[in-house]
């Protein structure tokens, strides 16, 4: 009788282990987050968009796909782009995939491919692209009062071309004590004017719709 026993016990104490493991794989599964991205703003860092599809799930119907960013990625236009990457140049037909306007070729960042974005940007008159730059600032203008109020100075890249840039401050602060000499690093959209071209969208949208643009001075980001 004994030994019927023991194997019934057994028996018994290897199903309780068993159900206790799958309960608590069915725990682990029920809380693991959520991967769906409905808005640019939910974007995480360090992340860039490539596309979209259908998902039922996102209040306009469509999730965005993003992954870490390597070098020569497609990225939609209205992508963030982390600092160590830039924007080479726009890409064209069946390259844009189903990102639904503009999309863009990407690089790591080094100032021969900023200068040559925006180069080529003024070069054939282009505007509402988003480009990365480095200069020194040659001149700090008076504000724009007229609201939204901009923080404008004019920067000189490397190549000699220079650009306006034009920091709304009421959205992002303003880049404290900037005078002539600083280096400055930014990223935002590209106007074409036949002086070197205008730099603004160097900030965050507060309504996620746009890509957030920044100013760079001294290690210090303002966005």
């Amino acid at each position: 009788m004994k030994q019927p026993f023991k194997l019934l016990l057994l028996s018994l104490l290897i199903c309780l282990f068993a159900s206790g493991c799958n309960a608590q794989n069915t725990g682990r599964r029920a809380r693991k987050p959520s991967s769906v991205i409905c808005k640019i703003a939910s974007v995480p860092d360090g992340m860039v968009v490539v596309g979209y599809k259908r998902n039922s799930a996102c209040s306009d119907g469509a999730e965005l796909l993003v992954k870490e960013p390597e070098n020569g990625d497609i990225v939609c236009a209205e992508s963030p782009v982390p600092p160590e990457f830039s924007i080479v140049t726009e890409a064209q037909g069946d390259s844009t995939g189903t990102c639904p306007t503009k999309a863009f070729l990407i690089a790591p960042a080094n100032s021969g491919s900023r200068s040559d974005a925006i180069a080529r940007a003024f070069a054939s008159g282009t505007s509402g692209v988003q480009v990365e730059g480095e200069g020194t600032v040659i001149r700090v203008l008076p504000d724009d009062p007229k609201p939204p109020r901009h923080e404008r100075f004019i920067v000189q890249l490397a190549s000699g071309q220079t650009v306006l840039v034009a920091h709304n401050i009421d959205i992002a602060p303003r880049v404290n004590e900037l005078k002539a000499g600083d280096t400055v690093r930014f990223y935002g959209e590209y106007v074409w004017n036949e002086k070197g071209g205008v730099i603004h969208w160097t900030h965050h949208d507060p309504q996620g719709r746009h890509v957030a643009g920044w100013v760079m001075r001294n290690g210090k980001t303002y966005q």
